[in-house]
């Protein structure tokens, strides 16, 4: 929250009460000491000023710092790769511009709006690099506010645009918690009374943009680590760090690799709050120490496959499973899903079985089978031996039909095929016995004898 204060010359002092108060604590930071202004952290005063909330530290500081044009000026230093202008001007330095240049600057000059509006109908000829530079330089707090104020992934990402550098309103500035106030309002509040809708709005929630990771991922991320404002600090300077180093595309597989090995800087259950440049609001990831040790478990299992479903929509099984992995969901249905997969056209069945076993060895984990997961591996391996010395397309057969039964939860099916593949190969099963007394609570057990079938790719019956 954010209080008035009479206290040694400071006349505010923000709180990460919440993790909205708490990114903007972490953002004014960053302002605060991008300009070398005098500010103070609370858990380092002797004494509290009157109205603190107990058990939360916080910044104290001067309302006067934040003026319009050092904030502009702090968003084009925070942002400067997403601002136009500076591009311009950095092309401008040449002292020898191509032809090829030319047409860059003039392109750049027509990419904005603000910036169309600034130049009129001036050109850049090559020759007019000071009219140019001069026209950018005079009008530049407007164009930053322009760029800044309707960048998809700089504050229309975060907040409501009509917003920016506006005082207290009556509701939220934060997307997906701001209101349109040309609409009714009624319905928002309890008994359709408007004024029982309680939203609170400070001007200070305009540095929330500066407090997540990374904005040129295409989804972004902020750490809720609000112990203390230096602990806030720390784990989103490791977390940026962290995130550059990983090359993957994926923003969410970005984040999942950096939290595989995050015991450095956090050790401790964890909120992440996430923006996405799809969504109109923000998601909350719960982090819970036991799944970040899970996580790090991972590190050793290839799970680099994406599953296509229509032309629009496909799986990831990185993601999925470190997904399920975070909210403490088991993978059974995603490795039903491989199974079955396994036996379409155009697969690469080889990658498509050690995926699936991978699958299969971190949901035995997670359910503390492992052990019983060792046995029916051996049983399938050997049945697959026995099967292709004594005919080769009963292994497509017999992983078939055992898949559609057990992917059909039908165990009495599943418990005659075994049976009659137990007869056939000669060799005993009756450690499935375990299987058929708990089917539900012992799947792994299937999962593994049914990825032990490998078809041979010349098997008609894998077609």
């Amino acid at each position: 929250m954010k209080i008035k204060i009479d206290y040694r010359g400071y006349d505010a002092l923000l709180q990460p009460t919440d993790w909205r108060y708490a990114s903007a604590t972490l953002g004014l930071l960053k302002f605060l000491k991008y300009y070398g202004f005098d500010y103070e952290i609370l858990n380092n005063c002797d004494e509290k000023p009157c109205g603190a909330v107990y058990g939360f530290d916080g910044i104290l500081y001067k309302q006067e710092y934040i003026t319009e044009e050092n904030y502009l000026l702090f968003a084009e230093h925070h942002f400067s790769k997403d601002m136009t202008h500076i591009s311009i001007l950095n092309m401008l330095k040449k002292e020898e511009l191509s032809d090829e240049d030319v047409k860059t600057v003039n392109e750049l000059l027509k990419s904005k709006t603000v910036l169309k509006k600034v130049m009129g109908k001036v050109k850049f000829d090559g020759a007019n690099k000071d009219e140019i530079t001069s026209l950018i330089e005079k009008n530049r707090l407007e164009i930053i506010k322009s760029i800044f104020r309707y960048g998809k992934n700089l504050y229309s990402n975060y907040c409501n645009s009509n917003l920016l550098l506006t005082g207290e309103n009556n509701h939220c500035r934060l997307t997906g918690y701001s209101v349109d106030e040309g609409r009714k309002t009624r319905f928002l509040g309890f008994c359709f009374s408007k004024d029982s809708f309680d939203s609170n709005d400070i001007p200070e929630f305009d540095f929330i943009p500066f407090a997540f990771s990374n904005g040129d991922m295409y989804e972004t991320y902020f750490i809720n680590n609000n112990y203390s404002v230096e602990t806030l600090e720390i784990t989103s300077e490791i977390l940026s760090e962290e995130l550059g180093k990983v090359e993957k595309r994926d923003s969410r597989t970005k984040l999942l690799a950096v939290l595989q090995r995050v015991e450095n800087f956090i050790n401790y259950d964890v909120e992440i709050i996430v923006k996405s440049r799809d969504n109109e609001y923000y998601n909350s990831l719960y982090v819970r120490l036991e799944c970040l040790k899970k996580l790090k478990d991972l590190n050793d299992n290839s799970l680099n496959y994406t599953i296509k479903i229509t032309n629009e929509y496909e799986i990831s099984v990185e993601c999925e499973v470190y997904d399920r992995c975070l909210n403490n969901v088991l993978l059974d249905d995603l490795i039903e899903r491989m199974l079955v997969h396994y036996f379409e056209k155009d697969v690469n069945k080889s990658i498509v079985k050690q995926i699936t076993e991978n699958l299969i060895t971190i949901n035995a984990s997670w359910k503390g089978n492992l052990e019983m997961k060792k046995i029916a591996n051996d049983l399938g391996y050997k049945a697959n031996m026995i099967l292709l010395d004594k005919d080769k397309s009963k292994v497509g057969i017999f992983k078939r039909k055992l898949t559609s039964a057990f992917i059909a939860h039908d165990y009495d099916r599943v418990m005659d095929i075994m049976l009659k593949l137990s007869e056939y190969a000669e060799m005993d099963l009756s450690f499935f016995v375990n299987f058929f007394e708990e089917p539900e609570k012992n799947r792994e057990l299937m999962y593994e004898f049914i990825c032990k079938l490998e078809v041979p790719s010349e098997d008609k019956s894998n077609k």
